[in-house]
């Protein structure tokens, strides 16, 4: 048994999850786990990831030390921090019966809600904002830094669909208790800086909220307000935010990009952003690898892609991206692409 040690002394016990030693005694492996941004099919690409992980690698993600979630994989990352198996996460997902355990948490923390509702370009044409005081100080304090894009969407309309009520059940079963191991990327509205929640010297914030500020794309929800501050995607500073563990001395980090793609130019409509995700995603592991963390990076290939289609909200293609993501996953794992290295990780696991 592994242990969930929650901030506030409430503790949980997780089966499958690795223990603190493994064999012959030797200290275990230390793992990070990235989940990235995607919407409803980067969550169910990171399901069929995962639980091909859980199933064919015998490697429990709860088991992780760290996991850093954004937007989608905020969600992710929340379920498998209140203890939901993977396997649980793909069922769901595609409509398949799961276990006792992992159904009942997830009847607990999932809303019963319906599709969301898709935004029209006439949305994207109300008055955009002007360039906040906070955006013009951050700027001209560092001016290198400076990311169109990201100011770019500081100033887009204020988004109309509130989603807080998809929140709720997960606020009421876990309340102002934060998962151990549990980092959440959201981005400050105003001026677009990255905050990462559950780090220590980030603001308080309840873990629903959370969740709700990591998936507020801007232009479409309303942005999050937490501690007086608004907040939204935290997919606007980076797809994955991986770079964040780069001072955490992790031996590994299994990074979960939905958004990117296996070959950094693909001919199709999305190819352009798929590349630029891909080639920011090089750049965060380069700094993990720079020192000394072993990286394992799972990107959707053709098949998949081909599944997810263009809309990342489209739900009716989630059963789909499950399955394809969890083949590609098990064959990467068959031949052996991923890397040697999780091979023993995997050793690590099984040990415990």
């Amino acid at each position: 048994m592994a242990l969930l040690r929650v901030k506030g002394g409430v503790m949980k016990v997780l089966p499958g999850g690795m223990e603190e030693r493994g064999a012959q005694g030797q200290p275990r492996p230390t793992v990070g786990l990235v989940l990235g941004a995607g919407g409803v099919v980067g969550q169910a690409y990171q399901a069929g990831v995962l639980a091909a992980l859980e199933r064919e690698a015998h490697w429990d993600p709860r088991s992780a030390d760290l996991i850093v979630g954004t937007s989608a994989g905020s969600v992710t990352g929340a379920a498998i921090r209140v203890g939901v198996p993977a396997s649980d996460l793909a069922a769901a997902t595609h409509g398949t019966p799961m276990s006792a355990t992992g159904g009942a948490l997830l009847k607990r923390i999932i809303p019963d809600d319906g599709p969301l509702p898709v935004p029209s370009v006439t949305s994207l044409l109300r008055p955009w904002n002007p360039p906040s005081l906070a955006l013009i100080g951050r700027t001209l304090r560092r001016p290198l830094a400076f990311r169109p894009d990201v100011a770019a969407m500081t100033l887009l309309p204020r988004g109309r669909v509130d989603i807080s009520d998809r929140a709720r059940p997960l606020h009421e079963m876990v309340g102002d208790n934060w998962p151990e191991g549990l980092w959440i990327c959201a981005a400050r509205r105003a001026d677009g800086a990255r905050v990462v929640f559950g780090r220590e010297g980030a603001p308080p914030a309840p873990l629903a909220a959370a969740v709700l500020a990591s998936c507020a794309i801007p232009g479409y929800f309303t942005p999050v307000t937490i501690g007086g501050t608004e907040y939204f995607d935290g997919g606007v500073h980076s797809i994955t935010n991986a770079d964040v563990l780069k001072t955490q001395q992790l031996d590994t980090v299994i990074v979960i990009s939905s958004m990117s793609a296996q070959r950094a130019r693909t001919p199709s409509p999305d190819g352009l952003l798929r590349w630029s995700v891909h080639r920011r995603l090089e750049r965060e592991i380069a700094h993990l690898e720079s020192r000394g963390t072993t990286v394992v990076r799972l990107e959707p290939g053709p098949r998949t892609r081909s599944a997810m289609g263009l809309w990342a909200m489209a739900e009716h293609r989630a059963p789909g991206v499950v399955e394809a993501a969890y083949v590609e996953t098990t064959n990467k794992l068959l031949t052996g692409s991923l890397c040697s290295d999780f091979g023993a990780q995997r050793a690590g696991s099984a040990a415990g």
